[in-house]
């Protein structure tokens, strides 16, 4: 494992014989490495072997890209290697990015860059809790700052929406913003983006003429499983079965 982006790694596997290096992170011989995370900084490099004689092994990857600032919150330039360590909220976080890969979990750009963020938080977080601890946001945003927010989204939410743009348009960083945000709203702006999506879909459900693919694409979901995935998360129900009871009340 060696490259110009740095790797972070959640295991879920045990094996019989084996033996692992990370350069400045040690070296370790253990067996059972369920739920065991590492990491390899940029500059750094890990090597070994593994003899797996049962069960499934896997294992779950991510490449964190480096960052243009040192001042930037989400460089993890400074974060040292580590093999086969434990952290309950990263290894959360790496899940949940695994089921939006997998496709089991929220298919949604937005979400997915939160959870990217969340990850590199979490990572410096967990090398120097003291260093890593973000100053509060007092009072969430301004009232001009969530018009410009919720504006851009209601004109956007058949296209892409990113956190990137959003904290943008606030001008804050994007954990300050995501923390502003939900304190504002109580919701994170991913959650906030999916259920005006949802919202948008339920209007244009009670258009008979709008096939389901329309309304998806339309609501800036990718598809109809997309649609139906998520509609069903907020509204307990398909967007047919949705159609079909609001049927009922058109004239």
């Amino acid at each position: 494992m060696k490259g110009d982006a740095a790797f972070l790694a959640l295991h879920n596997s045990v094996r019989s014989d084996g033996e692992t290096m990370i350069a400045g992170g040690g070296r370790s011989t253990l067996n059972d490495l369920r739920d065991k995370l590492t990491f390899v900084p940029i500059g750094s490099y890990g090597e070994g072997w593994n003899r797996f004689e049962r069960g499934t092994s896997s294992v779950f990857a991510v490449h964190l890209c480096p960052t243009t600032s040192e001042h930037d919150a989400n460089d993890i330039s400074k974060v040292p290697p580590a093999l086969y360590f434990e952290n309950d909220n990263l290894k959360a976080t790496l899940q949940k990015l695994q089921s939006v890969l997998d496709g089991s979990g929220i298919d949604d750009h937005a979400y997915a860059e939160t959870l990217g963020l969340l990850l590199l938080w979490e990572l410096r977080h967990a090398a120097d809790p003291k260093r890593s601890r973000l100053k509060p946001v007092r009072g969430g945003l301004t009232a001009r700052q969530l018009n410009r927010v919720t504006d851009f989204i209601d004109a956007q939410i058949p296209n892409e929406i990113t956190i990137s743009d959003l904290a943008a348009l606030a001008g804050l960083s994007h954990y300050h913003f995501i923390r502003a945000f939900k304190d504002t709203v109580g919701l994170t702006p991913y959650r906030y983006v999916l259920s005006e999506r949802v919202r948008r879909a339920r209007t244009l459900l009670s258009n008979p003429a709008l096939s389901l693919a329309e309304v998806a694409l339309a609501a800036g979901f990718s598809d109809v499983s997309h649609l139906n995935r998520i509609f069903r998360k907020f509204s307990r129900m398909t967007p047919t079965a949705f159609r079909r009871e609001i049927g009922w009340r058109l004239p």
